[in-house]
C-alpha cells in the first residue's frame, strides 16, 4: 500500500534526492494552505484515522464504497449519480442563477458570469442543441439554478426541448421545493421529467420545512423518483436524523448528503457556527473546476454517522454520502481521457482518472536504467533538470528485487493555448518490492 507523503512522514524516504523533491512538492500544498488561510476560516486539526475507522465499521453494516471511497451508499444510488463519475452521459443547464433564497452556503457566486446571469436568463435553448451535437446519446439531463421554478414556464420548455433531442434520457429537477405546485409538477410530469430532487434548509423554521414536505408529497403523485440532496452541517446532528426518519415514513427514494463546502465568500457566517475547514482539503491538490470551495471539518463524519444510522434501521430510504472529492472525479477522467495513449510511461487510473507513472531518484536512477536496458525495454525517461528517471508501472515491476522505494506520482493534463503539458499533483511512496501495479 503506498504511503501518502506529509510532512511528518518524510523521514521514511531514505533516499536524500527523492526526499528533497517529496519536500518541494510538499512546498506547494503549504503555499496553497497559507493562501486558504487569508480568507480568515483556519483549518481544523487533521482526523483522518477517525474518518477511517468510521468508514470501516460501516462496511460491516452493507454500507457500499464508490469511487474509492468518496462517495458511500446505503441502499441504491441512483444512475445519474453514477454517471457523475466520468460525466461523459450527464448534462446539468440552468435558466438562470436567480433564486428568492440566500443560503450561506452557497457557491453560486463563484460560478461564471454569475452577476449576469443572477439578473437575466440564458439562451439555454441554444445551448442544449449545441451539447446535443456533441453528445447526441446523452443519458441523464437535468435543470438547476439558482432556482429553475422561478421561470416555471421556461422550465417546462426547457424539458420539452431535452425530450425532443434525447427521447430515452432521464430526466430531473433541482428545486427547493417553495413554489412547486400542481398545475407546473403536471406540466414536468408530460415534458419528460421521472425525478425531482428538493433541498432542505436547516436554517429554515420547522413550519419553513413543512411546506417542503408538503411539495414532497405533491411531487410524489407525479414524478417516479422524489428525493433531498442537502449538504450535512456538522453541527446538527438531531435535525439530520429527524430528516431521516421523515423522509422514510413519507417513503421518499432516498437523499445525497453533501459534504457541506466553504466557497471562498462569506467566511464570517462559517465562523459564526464554529465551522472550521477540513485539513487536509484535498488529498491531490488541484484547482478544480466545481465550484463548491474547501470541505467543513465534521460534516464529513456526521454524514458517516447518518449512515450507521439509516444502517442500524435498516432504512428503506437510500443514503448517499457524496464528498467534495467525489465530485472532482469527472473533471479528471474529461482532461486526461486519451493523455496516457501519447506517453507510454503513463498509465490512466480505473480507479481516480489520475495520470499515473513511477519515479526514481539520485543512486537509484543508474540503477533502475541498467535493469530496463537489460530486459529491453523503452517505456521510461530521464528528466535531468528535475533529477528522476520516469517510466511505466510495468516497468516499475521489473524492480520487485531490489531495495528501492518508489515515488508514485499523480498527474493531470492542461491545455494551455495551442499545447497540452501534463502537470504533477502528487507524490506518494511505495517500496520496489510490494509494488502492484493493479493498485493505481
Amino acid at each position: 500500500m503506498a504511503l501518502l507523503l506529509k510532512h511528518e512522514n518524510l523521514t521514511a524516504v531514505r533516499n536524500p534526492a527523492f526526499r528533497q523533491y517529496a519536500e518541494n512538492c510538499l512546498a506547494v500544498y503549504d503555499d496553497f494552505v497559507r493562501q486558504v488561510e487569508q480568507f480568515g476560516l483556519p483549518f481544523a486539526e487533521e482526523r483522518e484515522e477517525e474518518l477511517c475507522t468510521a468508514r470501516e465499521s460501516l462496511s460491516t453494516l452493507g454500507v457500499k464504497r464508490c469511487n474509492e471511497g468518496a462517495a458511500l451508499v446505503w441502499g441504491t444510488r441512483c444512475g445519474a449519480c453514477e454517471a457523475c463519475r466520468t460525466g461523459v452521459d450527464s448534462y446539468t443547464g440552468i435558466i438562470s442563477l436567480m433564486c428568492h433564497r440566500n443560503c450561506f452556503f452557497c457557491f453560486n457566486p463563484n460560478q461564471e458570469n454569475y452577476e449576469g446571469y443572477s439578473h437575466a436568463t440564458k439562451d439555454w435553448e441554444r445551448e442544449l442543441r449545441q451539447v446535443h451535437r456533441r453528445q447526441p446519446d446523452l443519458g441523464y439531463v437535468a435543470l438547476t439554478g439558482g432556482e429553475p421554478l422561478l421561470h416555471k414556464t421556461e422550465a417546462v420548455e426547457y424539458f420539452r426541448t431535452a425530450r425532443s433531442l434525447w427521447p430515452e434520457a432521464s430526466m430531473r429537477l433541482y428545486t427547493s421545493g417553495d413554489l412547486l405546485d400542481e398545475g407546473t409538477a403536471a406540466a414536468l410530469r408530460d415534458a419528460g421529467v421521472g425525478e425531482i430532487r428538493f433541498s432542505l434548509k436547516l436554517e429554515d423554521t420547522a413550519e419553513e420545512r413543512e411546506k417542503v414536505y408538503q411539495a414532497m408529497e405533491l411531487a410524489k403523485r407525479y414524478f417516479p423518483r422524489v428525493m433531498v440532496e442537502m449538504p450535512v452541517l456538522p453541527d446538527r446532528e438531531n435535525d439530520m436524523r429527524e430528516i431521516l426518519d421523515r423522509l422514510e415514513a413519507m417513503e421518499i427514494f432516498g437523499i445525497n448528503l453533501l459534504e457541506l463546502c466553504f466557497p471562498y465568500h462569506n467566511a464570517e457566517a462559517f465562523l459564526e457556527r464554529g465551522y472550521r475547514l477540513r485539513y487536509p482539503p484535498y488529498r491531490t491538490l488541484y484547482n478544480f473546476w466545481y465550484a463548491g470551495g474547501l470541505p467543513v471539518d465534521g460534516s464529513e463524519l456526521l454524514a458517516l454517522k447518518l449512515l450507521e444510522y439509516a444502517a442500524g434501521r435498516d432504512f428503506r430510504l437510500n443514503v448517499h454520502y457524496c464528498s467534495l472529492e467525489n465530485k472532482h472525479f469527472g473533471q479528471v477522467y474529461m482532461q486526461n481521457l486519451g493523455a496516457a495513449a501519447k506517453d507510454r510511461t503513463f498509465v490512466m487510473s480505473g480507479k481516480d482518472f489520475y495520470l499515473k507513472t513511477v519515479k526514481v531518484f539520485g543512486k537509484d536512477i543508474s540503477r533502475a536504467e541498467r535493469i530496463f536496458r537489460a530486459h529491453q525495454r523503452t517505456d521510461y525517461q530521464l528528466d535531468r533538470e528535475q533529477g528522476f528517471l520516469q517510466f511505466s508501472p510495468e516497468c516499475a515491476q521489473l524492480l520487485k528485487k531490489t531495495d528501492m522505494q518508489l515515488g508514485i506520482s499523480y498527474n493531470i493534463r492542461e491545455f494551455r493555448e495551442r499545447e497540452s503539458v501534463i502537470r504533477e499533483l502528487r507524490l506518494d511512496l511505495e517500496a520496489a518490492a510490494d509494488f502492484r501495479p493493479e493498485e493505481l
